[in-house]
């Protein structure tokens, strides 16, 4: 059975794989992500694929990456990662490691693998949504990913829920209110005087059990955020009437923090009236997890040779 190499690059951490032909994941690790020095970036991922070329033969990478990708497989931006937009990465690493190299937008990569073997595989319309560092976005119409003019189609995180009156303007977008970190724990810290993002509480689990625990900052920034969320979803429901929202990262595996989402949006739908006549699509988190990167970013390999 013929295997590739699937690798995820997150703000966090850069997960790498085997992937089968059935999307089946035989083998995973991951390393840090040294998100401020892209050269370091694209020397780990060198490594990653010489490992992986040498343990198990593959000859074809597929990449799930943050930023805007054209149609030349090149990065138009880089999302979480600084300036790595400025680099060619397909051609640097297939010259490094002689294999094939192909970027995904790391959203599209959920919707790819979602589509495939997740929640989206009998589904024709739906929207997949990952709250990680910030705020991702795919839209699946007709059983197709759509990428758009440059490739930015679903870049929901760059919708501005804000005036649009600071500077820069993207402070005041989705990503900023509604991404895990850029987000939940931005607005955590904020509510606790600490402004200086090296010193941020970013565990998830800390400020949820702070909440539990009757926090008043904890109970009032997860209020906060899930408001944002439900806002930036109803958003989503009435551009692209969906069947399905599927929200994705790590978030997406707290029930807790799911149902608060869930309990949000049915607040906001009863406060509009025009949005309760019409309803509202299921919410639901990916199915594939953590692994959906890696799996949609070889999916393209295995439907273009079936």
């Amino acid at each position: 059975m013929k295997k590739y190499a699937g690798i995820d690059i997150g703000g966090s951490f850069i997960k790498y794989g085997i992937v089968n032909e059935t999307g089946e994941i035989i083998f995973s690790d991951k390393y840090p992500t040294d998100r401020k020095d892209p050269e370091a970036v694209l020397d780990r991922l060198t490594q990653i694929i010489l490992r992986l070329k040498a343990d198990y033969g593959i000859e074809q990478v597929g990449i799930s990456i943050p930023g805007v990708i054209n149609r030349e497989n090149r990065l138009i931006t880089s999302g979480a990662i600084d300036n790595l937009y400025l680099y060619d990465v397909s051609r640097i690493l297939s010259e490094k490691t002689q294999t094939q190299i192909l970027l995904t937008n790391d959203a599209n990569a959920i919707a790819y693998a979602e589509k495939w073997l997740g929640a989206g595989k009998d589904c024709d319309n739906f929207v997949c949504l990952p709250l990680g560092t910030g705020v991702g976005g795919s839209i699946v119409i007709d059983g197709k990913v759509i990428k758009g003019r440059v490739g930015a189609a679903g870049e929901f995180g760059m919708v501005l829920m804000g005036l649009g009156k600071t500077e820069p303007v993207g402070y005041e977008s989705s990503s900023f209110y509604c991404g895990a970190i850029a987000g939940l724990c931005r607005i955590y810290n904020y509510k606790l005087g600490q402004k200086d993002f090296t010193k941020w509480e970013r565990d998830i689990e800390t400020i949820l059990a702070s909440a539990e625990n009757g926090q008043k900052e904890a109970i009032e920034s997860f209020d906060e955020f899930y408001q944002n969320v439900a806002v930036l979803l109803l958003n989503i429901r009435v551009s692209l009437d969906p069947e399905k929202i599927l929200i994705g990262g790590g978030i997406s595996e707290n029930k807790t923090i799911m149902q608060g989402i869930q309990t949000a949006v049915e607040q906001l739908v009863t406060r509009y009236t025009d949005m309760s006549a019409i309803g509202f699509p299921e919410i639901m988190s990916s199915t594939l997890g953590n692994t959906a990167g890696m799996i949609g970013a070889v999916s393209q390999f295995v439907e273009g040779e079936k």
